[in-house]
């Protein structure tokens, strides 16, 4: 948040690849890259007022935290100096149907799945799913 929001970050490159590059070379994965600032002209650029993010991540307990930073007035979870007001935040994809603001690809309503095929024709199932972490 802070990055986003102030350009905050452990480390300052250029561009993403450098970055990255810089990472690996501190033994940093791809799921834990410290923050890093991209500053092509060498000028901090960060999230202002009257802004729009369009905003993905794959794991979506992540997106909830960030999404719920921008968007969530009474958000508490930490302290936020900065909080800017946003002309709109659009989240790729529903990560959370608490979470009010606008949505790239809402869910579909999924009809005649294999499982609900299979128990029509009175098969039995054995369906086994990980519990998704929740922040």
């Amino acid at each position: 948040y802070n990055l986003l929001t102030q350009a905050k970050a452990q480390h300052i490159c250029a561009d993403a690849v450098t970055a990255l590059h810089a990472a690996y070379n501190r033994d940093e994965n791809d799921e834990f890259v410290a923050a890093s600032s991209i500053r092509p002209e060498g000028e901090a650029i960060s999230v202002e007022n009257g802004d729009s993010l369009i905003f993905m991540n794959f794991r979506a307990d992540r997106a909830r935290e960030i999404t719920r930073c921008f968007v969530e007035p009474e958000f508490d979870g930490f302290k936020r100096s900065i909080t800017p007001k946003l002309a709109d935040f659009v989240m790729l994809t529903e990560y959370a149907a608490d979470i009010k603001t606008s949505t790239a690809f809402p869910p579909a309503s999924l009809v005649n799945t294999l499982g609900e095929y299979m128990a029509k024709l009175g098969k039995t199932q054995l369906r086994i799913a990980e519990t998704e972490k929740y922040a």
